[in-house]
Formats: C-alpha cells, sequence, structure tokens
C-alpha cells in the first residue's frame, strides 16, 4: 500500500515521501481502516519535526486523525463491525493516519455522524475533539456569555455551533470573510479582529467564559476580561500531558511550567480558572462528541483536498495546513 512517511526530521512538509510499504497487521484490541480522508493539522507538523520524548517508528507513518471504513476487526473487538464509517484521533506516541490502510486501537474510534459523509469527518475529528471536550470543561450555563477566539478556524467553527447548541450567547473574533457563514451559525456578536480590538468592544465580566485558540497577547487580554474561566489551547498543563501519550523527561517539566507562570500570574490576579486545553485520543468522548452533533443541522466547513497521487507527483503544494487528504 501507498503511504505519506517521514524520512527525517524536520517541520516542512519535504520531510515527508509517498512510499510503498506493507499494509498493517491487526493486533486484538484494533481494527484495521481503509482510509477516505485525513487532515493537515498544525500538530502534525510540530510531531513530524522530531521530539526527543517520542519514539518514532521505522517507517514513521505521518498524520494523527482522519476517517475512513472498517475492514478488518481484531479478535477482542466486538463493538463495531466491519463497514462502519468511523474518525479517529491518535495519540501522539501512535501517530499515522496518512496511508491507504491503517490499524488503530479500537478505543480511540468512534462512528461517524450520519448527518455528514466520511470525507468531511476526515477533516474534523481532530477540531470536533479539542472543542467538545474544551467547551464540556467549562460547565456552562443555558444564557451564559462566551467569547471565541478564532471562530471560524479549524477548531473555532465546530466549537462556535457546540456552544450555541448547548444555549450560550458567543462572541465570535473572526474576518469579514468569514462572518457570513458564523452569521447562519447564529452567532450573537461578531468582532471584526483587523479592525476591532476585542478588548475594547467587551466589558470586564461582561463575558462569563472565554474559548483561547490563538495564544499568547490574545489570552492575556482575555484574562483581564475577567471571566470566570479561560479554557485555552495554548496554555500548557503539564500533569495533563498524558493523555496525550507523551512522558516528558524531568527537565521539560520545570522548563514548560515556567513557560506558563505569565499565564497563571494574570490568572491569579483577575480571578480567573484559567484550564489548559489537551486533547489526548479518546474514542468514547469523540463518540459523545458525534451523537451531539448528529442532534441538529452541524456544518462542516469546506476546506481544499489534495489527493494522495498529487502529494506523491508534485509534493504538499503550497499552504498545506487545514488541507484534507483525499486516499
Amino acid at each position: 500500500m501507498k503511504a505519506i512517511i517521514r524520512t527525517k526530521a524536520g517541520k516542512n512538509l519535504s520531510t515527508m515521501q509517498v512510499q510503498e510499504i506493507d499494509t498493517p497487521k491487526v493486533a486484538p484490541n484494533e481494527v484495521k481502516v481503509k482510509m477516505v480522508a485525513a487532515r493537515i493539522n498544525p500538530v502534525d507538523l510540530d510531531l513530524m519535526k522530531g521530539m526527543p520524548f517520542l519514539k518514532y517508528k521505522k517507517p514513521q507513518i505521518g498524520g494523527i486523525d482522519g476517517a475512513g471504513e472498517i475492514i478488518d476487526l481484531g479478535a477482542n473487538v466486538n463493538n463495531f463491525s466491519v463497514g462502519d464509517k468511523v474518525f479517529f484521533y491518535r495519540l501522539f506516541n501512535d501517530i499515522g493516519t496518512w496511508a491507504e490502510e491503517i490499524s488503530i486501537p479500537a478505543n480511540h474510534i468512534a462512528k461517524i455522524p450520519e448527518k455528514i459523509s466520511v470525507q468531511e469527518a476526515g477533516s474534523i475529528a481532530l477540531p470536533l475533539l479539542t472543542a467538545y471536550k474544551s467547551l464540556q470543561q467549562l460547565q456552562a450555563k443555558t444564557e451564559e456569555k462566551i467569547l471565541i477566539h478564532g471562530a471560524a478556524g479549524g477548531v473555532g467553527f465546530p466549537s462556535t455551533q457546540i456552544a450555541k447548541k448547548m444555549g450560550l450567547q458567543v462572541t465570535a473574533t473572526a474576518e469579514p470573510s468569514d462572518f457570513e457563514i458564523l452569521e447562519k451559525a447564529q452567532v450573537d456578536t461578531l468582532i471584526n479582529y483587523k479592525t476591532q480590538a476585542f478588548e475594547n468592544e467587551i466589558k470586564e465580566g461582561e463575558s462569563d467564559y472565554v474559548f483561547d485558540l490563538l495564544g499568547k497577547d490574545i489570552l492575556l487580554k482575555s484574562i483581564a476580561l475577567k471571566p470566570k474561566k479561560v479554557v485555552s489551547v495554548n496554555y500548557v498543563e503539564v500533569n495533563k500531558l498524558p493523555n496525550t501519550g507523551v512522558k516528558l523527561p524531568g527537565l521539560f517539566k520545570p522548563l514548560i511550567s515556567m513557560s506558563m507562570g505569565k499565564f497563571r500570574k494574570a490568572a491569579k490576579k483577575n480571578n480567573v480558572h484559567l484550564i489548559g486545553q489537551v486533547t489526548g485520543a479518546n474514542g468514547k468522548l469523540l463518540q459523545e462528541a458525534s451523537d451531539f452533533i448528529n442532534d441538529f443541522d452541524f456544518q462542516v466547513k469546506p476546506y481544499p483536498t489534495i489527493t494522495l497521487e498529487e502529494i506523491a507527483k508534485n509534493g504538499f503544494g503550497e499552504r498545506p495546513l487545514g488541507k484534507v487528504i483525499l486516499f
């Protein structure tokens, strides 16, 4: 079969090449999936550049999420069937979805919502799981207010729709070209981040929650608005990293913790509960998210696609982030 293989460490996708390798075997607790689609996420590039606390396979297939159809079952798998359409997100120490066929632990997969296609599911597995888990942690109540940064992005757009379904009033930062899809998602207030400073548009204490997808000064300014809680994918809590399959060497823990100190200090000063979102492979939670979005008119934002054959011939092309690989 064909697979996209990491040939050497490097954050540039030129380090990835299409190669012929053996089809995977299926362990007792795994399923084999014929891949349909997988997204190119920022974390994919981070993982490919080489991390000292990860042991890479030989050959190492790229990709951390995707979707496809089950074509074989391990002996111990009894809650899925051949022919099931599934999507998934893998552990950092078990990456590999960019191939025509993969094997994956059954407890990391979920059945795709009936209302979306397999190709669409391949573009949202990681973003959906991140969005659902992040908002779930807020324990928000109906009619409370949330500010979502980057509301039309990969994680932001699912988050916006989920927040509205949860009964929250949503203020979204985005660029004008995305206003139309956000209006269709029934966002309550739109802020043009190119011309409006959100910290001038929202009064202190006016927003109950903030979902930060941008980090740095945006996170600090969001904390300064004094919401009850801020959940951020850019605030790293080292005690949560094992959920991704990562075991940090001793030296890394204090270094990462120190780098997050300014955010903790700001949160303490403003009496804000700061939550770091680290998304780990979790088939049960992904199934919850799948069932949740199947209960309303959930929209999948269209993304540019690229085929495995095109990658083999011409590489990934310019601006690969966010593209969906078709197998």
